[in-house]
Order: C-alpha cells, then structure tokens, then sequence
C-alpha cells in the first residue's frame, strides 16, 4: 500500500486535490497499522521523536489559529472589520479565515505518514533499496510520458486540455519547476545507483546474473530520461539546481573512497566538469530564459520582500495555514502590475513562517537541519548500504534548496516522494551493528572501506 501511494501520488496532477490528500492519508494509515516495528532500536527514537513532535506542533498550532475567542490581542483585525462594517455577529479567530487551515493540516499530515512509513520500511537496508529502485523507475515512466505527451500532444495535460507551459514538459504537473524537481530526484537516484554499481565488487556467488534493472547500462539510460525531461521543463533554478544536487551526490559518495587529498580534488574537478557538459546538453531551455529574463525573477523579489513585511505583523503565530492567498491582495505591491494569479510565496520557507509564525518554523527549520547533518554524517562513516543516505541527501539538497524559490515541496506528488526518500535515508542512517539485523543480501558499497 505505502508502494503504490509513493508510485501513484505524482499521477492524478500532482494529487494537489483535497480528495487525493484524503485519499492518501487513509491509505498510508492502513499501511502503517500493517508495520513491523520488531527491527526499530532506541537509536530509532533520534529521529522518529522530532516527526512525531512537529506534526503534533503543528496540529496544536492550527487548532489555536481556528480556535474562536482565543488570544484576543494576536485575533487578526479582519474579524473585527466584519462585525464593525458588515454587521456580522462572527467570532474572532486569529487565522484569516476559518477553514484553510484544518484543510492545509491535511497535506502535513500526509508528508509526516509518508516519512514514517518509509522510515519503518527502510530499516531493512534490502527493503529500502528496493524501495528506493522503485520511485526510481517509477519518475523514469513518468519522464517518458512527459517527454511524448509534449512532443505529440503538447496542449494536452492527462485528460485534460492543458493551460500552462504550453512549450514546456510538465508530465503529470501543472507546474513545470515541480515536474523538474521531480524528475530530478529520480534521476539523482538513479545515477548513484548506478555509481555504486560500477564500483561494486560483490562476493555473492550469482553476481554474475544481474537484474537487467540493476545493470549500469540500465540505470544510465533511466537517469539520461530524466535529464531529458527535466530540460525540456525549460526550468532555470530546476535543471541548474538538480545538476549541482548530482556533482555534490557523487562527490560525497566517492570522498570515503579517496582517501588522498588529491584524489579527492580529482573527484570533485572531475564531477563538475560531468555537471556542465550535461548543463550544457539538457539546459538550453533554461538558459536561453536566463539570458532573456535573468537569473532572477523580479516579481518574486518584490513578492518576497511583501511576505517580509507582512510577517512582522504577525510573528508568534502567522496568518493561520493555507492563508497566503487570502493574506496576500491588501499588502499586493503596484510593482506587480495587475497581471499574474499569487496563491503560493514561491518560498516554502518564507510561507512557512507566514502560516505558522516564527517559532513553529524555527523549530521545523531545525528538525530539518538535523536530519540534513545526520545524512552526511552517515554518508561519510557507513561502510554498507551507504549509497542510501547519500541518496537521501542529495535529493534533500534538491529539494529543499529548489524550495526556496519555488513551491515543488507543497505539492504531494513530489512532497511524498521527497519523504519516501528522506524516510529511508535516515533509517539507513543508523548502523547495522547498532540494530543487530542480519542482512538479507551481500551488499558491499566499498571495498576499500571493507
């Protein structure tokens, strides 16, 4: 069950539906009654703890942003113009308005029972693996069908007509900078995957019958799709971001490797000249709109400056959750013309602190930064199964770096599969001495290490 909601999200346009959500959540839910949690160990507790504390924060949190009459000097001032001007018998509340937030609760909720469940999986180092694999290939179809949706049937987004990006690859996604985000994690997957398959010296005595998906070859022509897809995206901080997201995954993974400084030099200078010559193959797009519009999108400069200014009047407890778009037409700056829709900052950081306030996103934003060193740290000391936190943290890079200028983490078909990753990443963060698990296969990352 949790395969399928992790293969599936991305499908019915990202599942940004509320119904989706709902859907999701109920299925992620059967599968977690359905975990083992016979193989966890008090080390587990680091990193299940802090989830388990953010999602209750942030459920309290929006219970009191909804909460009528509650903390009568933090009540935002448009209740109290609905009574003054309207006539309206309403009760304060400090959330803008009543329902967004229970319903934007939805969508954290789900992410935190997709980090779980992977988490519980991807104990087993074989499970997550597997696992791993199969959001691999799974963005891989998904690659494909963007790639001829646009070359055969560019006005067309699944069973509808298509609105947006009529001259770009969106796949399944509105947006196109999720679809590149998306399409980028699977193809960093891919590619140290297939890193760690040509250092690989196994002793297992049926290494000779490699699974066609296993083989180099394979994983190299499933992350070539995905590089593909993402360029025809025509996403600036899409394709420069996911590049560097991959220099950075196989520079940690072959720095255990070289134990000498200019090996390592070697290693980096070698990756990063890989980096440019597939920027330049796959990111023509993107850089003919660098060189027309810049680097630097202007309006969401003057954007992000307004969410600034709006913050400060509503620090401790925000806006209330999913309130951007209501909050955001008062304090809309003439600069921004009177054309384009904003429902979202561009900034998930930034509406973060918007929706919660300050604290609740300090404390989230550190949660963060902990798992983040964590998965370093594991890729530096493991000795097996270590391309999994590499994994995992080059696509935390991806996404959370793309987060700060994009939305692609506020929609579930990339947020599950961001947690799916994340999940495994950190449960394979601790050692397998520490667990005392037998493995399952033969699974030897280095060699040198070993």
């Amino acid at each position: 069950m949790a395969s399928a909601v992790f293969v599936l999200a991305p499908l019915p346009l990202g599942s940004v539906d509320l119904a989706w959500v709902c859907i999701w959540t109920a299925v992620l839910s059967a599968s977690l009654l359905t975990a083992r949690v016979d193989h966890g160990c008090k080390a587990d507790l680091w990193f299940m703890v802090p989830i388990l504390a953010a999602i209750a924060a942030i459920a309290v949190i929006v219970w009191i942003q909804v909460a009528p009459n509650i903390l009568a000097n933090l009540q935002d001032p448009a209740w109290g113009n609905a009574r003054d001007l309207a006539g309206i018998d309403v009760p304060g509340r400090i959330s803008l308005t009543r329902s967004s937030p229970l319903l934007s609760f939805g969508y954290y909720l789900v992410f935190v029972l997709g980090l779980s469940r992977a988490y519980l999986l991807g104990i087993d180092g074989w499970q997550a693996h597997k696992l791993l694999k199969l959001v691999a290939y799974a963005s891989v179809c998904y690659a494909l069908y963007g790639i001829l949706s646009q070359l055969l049937l560019p006005d067309t987004l699944l069973w509808r007509q298509k609105e947006f990006y009529l001259e770009y690859a969106t796949g399944t996604f509105v947006n196109r900078n999720t679809a590149a985000t998306f399409w980028g994690s699977g193809g960093l997957i891919l590619l140290i995957m297939m890193v760690r398959s040509i250092l690989h010296k196994s002793d297992d005595a049926d290494s000779a019958r490699v699974r066609f998906l296993d083989r180099p070859a394979t994983q190299a022509v499933g992350c070539g799709i995905c590089l593909v897809a993402v360029g025809m995206t025509g996403s600036r901080a899409g394709i420069l971001i996911t590049v560097l997201s991959m220099v950075c995954a196989i520079v940690l993974y072959l720095a255990p490797l070289n134990r000498g400084g200019w090996l390592l030099w070697t290693s980096v200078r070698n990756s990063l000249v890989a980096g440019i010559i597939v920027l330049a193959l796959v990111g023509s797009l993107a850089m003919g709109r660098i060189s027309q519009i810049g680097l630097v999108d202007g309006q969401r400069y003057e954007v992000y400056k307004t969410v600034l200014d709006m913050i400060r009047g509503h620090t401790v407890l925000g806006f209330g959750a999913g309130n951007f778009d209501a909050a955001f037409p008062p304090f809309r700056p003439a600069s921004l013309g009177s054309q384009g829709i904003w429902d979202r900052v561009h900034s998930t950081p930034l509406e973060l602190v918007l929706d919660l306030g300050l604290p609740a996103a300090t404390a989230v934003f550190a949660v963060a930064v902990f798992f983040f060193a964590s998965l370093i740290t594991a890729a530096l000391r493991r000795k097996r199964d270590r391309h999994i936190p590499v994994i995992a943290a080059g696509a935390f890079f991806l996404g959370s770096l793309h987060s700060f200028v994009d939305f692609s983490l506020q929609i579930p078909g990339f947020g599950l599969l961001f947690a799916c990753v994340l999940g495994c990443g950190l449960a394979q963060s601790i050692s397998t001495s520490t667990r005392g698990l037998a493995r399952r296969a033969p699974d030897w990352d280095s060699p040198i290490l070993r």
